[in-house]
């Protein structure tokens, strides 16, 4: 089943800091470099929302 990451700001949009950590746990939960982002933007171009969706590796 897939697993879906999603970072929101602490305050109105996403610091460099929060992008990080989104891209640090999408890693950690197993995404892949090519995996595409989803995003949410401001109506002046700033980051409000990180989705990605990982497919958690078969056993």
């Amino acid at each position: 089943m897939p697993k879906k990451i999603e970072h929101v700001p602490a305050g109105k949009f996403l610091t460099l800091d929060e992008i990080a950590a989104f891209v640090a746990d999408a890693y950690a939960a197993g995404a892949k470099g090519s995996d595409v982002p989803h995003g949410r933007l401001s109506f002046g171009g700033k980051v409000r929302q990180l989705v990605v969706t990982v497919d958690e590796p078969e056993q």
